[in-house]
């Protein structure tokens, strides 16, 4: 049963029942994850799409230690950031090696960490969606080479995902919730400042998110379970639709829950 078909059937439950589930499921998985098995988590998905409030909440749900990517208490991240937005041949490549250093960082801390983690994005999606737009916005040849033989590198050294959750929307959820968010440094770039048609970057990128499942089982990077969580309909305030996808992580790593289903 996937996410979509869990939560219809959750949404036809009396309160009190979905309380029961919520509290049951909440209680399995937080001691499975916390006291008898180590699993590695994993969200990817458009920017805008939510994917650290949807971090935050699992992390206080079900005890998982959070990575968070640093962007609003990292002088570092912010200017990287703000001149890749200016000009993103130009500073395409040292950003995406700034970040693949953050996330070396990240994965050192997961693996050492005894409990299990959830990563708020991967070097999939710098790998296979990031860069090959940049290339397509004249990023040179030599530096995507390096910039692969860098990646290739962290393969051996990135977790080994046991979960990947991948959130999709339409580009223009997407974009609203960007200009919701109000971060400083998106807010004087293209993401906010040019109209939403097929040559915005949240488009392209859009595309290249959606192709990254497969992408990643034909190179063999991850073969695992992947849940789909339309943020279009997903609410993280909703207690069935989080109910339904604590569920649905639960079925998809194995763990056993006792409830009145």
């Amino acid at each position: 049963m996937d996410l979509e078909q869990r939560t219809k059937e959750l949404e036809q439950l009396y309160d009190a029942e979905v309380i029961d589930r919520m509290i049951s499921i909440e209680g399995t998985m937080r001691d499975y994850l916390t006291n008898i098995e180590k699993k590695y988590l994993a969200v990817e998905g458009l920017i805008g799409t939510g994917k650290s409030t949807l971090v935050r909440l699992l992390a206080t749900r079900i005890g998982l230690k959070p990575y968070l990517e640093q962007v609003d208490d990292n002088d570092l991240w912010k200017e990287t950031i703000t001149q890749f937005y200016k000009d993103r041949k130009k500073f395409g490549s040292s950003t995406q090696i700034t970040l693949l250093h953050m996330r070396r960082a990240q994965a050192e801390q997961a693996k050492r960490f005894p409990r299990s983690t959830i990563l708020d994005r991967t070097y999939w999606a710098d790998r296979f969606v990031f860069v090959p737009t940049l290339v397509d916005e004249g990023l040179p040849q030599n530096e995507v080479d390096y910039l692969e033989g860098e990646y290739e590198k962290f393969r051996t050294e990135f977790p080994p995902v046991d979960l990947l959750l991948m959130l999709l929307c339409k580009p223009e959820t997407a974009n609203q919730r960007v200009q919701q968010r109000q971060r400083s440094v998106e807010m004087t770039t293209d993401l906010t400042t040019e109209k939403l048609d097929e040559n915005h970057y949240l488009v392209k990128i859009g595309k290249r998110y959606a192709a990254l499942p497969n992408i990643l089982k034909e190179k063999k990077l991850y073969e695992g379970p992947i849940i789909y969580i339309n943020q279009d309909t997903f609410h993280v305030t909703d207690g069935r639709h989080t109910t339904a996808l604590l569920e649905c992580i639960a079925e998809a790593l194995n763990i056993k829950v006792n409830s009145s289903k």
